[in-house]
């Protein structure tokens, strides 16, 4: 007996979940949300933000030793969320509200990261998820639901952006025969 669509998407989307790393962190990213503080809510979601951003950058970049030491390892260029942002901005691989949304996620995040006293629901967090783009349902809901909202559309638009990116990674140019890239003069 032939399966039906149903089906035949959810073992496609079964297997999906368990083999594609980003798909299964997203899925681990949810599960854990509804256990966490707002303080964890904010560092388990920027912390897959900050991986998806990473990986975005990885797939880009020539596939070499610089391009890892750009990423990771001590001190690396490209190894904190804010640097990933700007890179992935600049080199084109996020968009100017993708950038936007991702550096007020960071500020929330941060606030959490480096202070004791915080919630959702007081000073400079709930400034900062008041300026999160979220539906027209939510403009009116506290700053967690807020932040959580704005971040999983994030989530969900980066989750295939490293695969995406990888279909235009960089390669190295032949840079002996650079003249032969001038433009022609007639």
């Amino acid at each position: 007996m032939e399966k039906s669509l149903f089906e035949r998407w959810a073992e496609f989307r079964d297997e999906i979940w368990e083999t594609d790393r980003h798909y299964r962190g997203f899925m681990k990213t949810l599960i854990q949300l509804n256990k966490e503080t707002d303080r964890g809510v904010a560092l388990v979601t920027t912390s897959f933000l900050d991986m998806l951003l990473g990986d975005a950058i990885a797939a880009f970049l020539i596939d070499n030793s610089s391009a890892e030491k750009l990423l990771a390892g001590f001190n690396a260029p490209l190894g904190s969320l804010s640097t990933r942002i700007a890179a992935c901005h600049a080199l084109g691989l996020i968009t100017d509200e993708e950038a936007k949304q991702s550096d007020i996620l960071r500020k929330v995040r941060n606030e959490f990261a480096h202070k004791i006293e915080v919630t959702c629901e007081n000073g400079a967090v709930k400034d900062l998820c008041n300026n999160l783009s979220v539906p027209e349902s939510a403009k009116e809901a506290k700053a967690r639901t807020k932040f959580a909202k704005a971040s999983m559309l994030l989530l969900i638009r980066m989750i295939n952006r490293p695969s995406e990116v990888s279909q235009i990674r960089l390669k190295c140019g032949d840079w002996a025969n650079v003249g032969s890239f001038a433009p022609s003069s007639g």
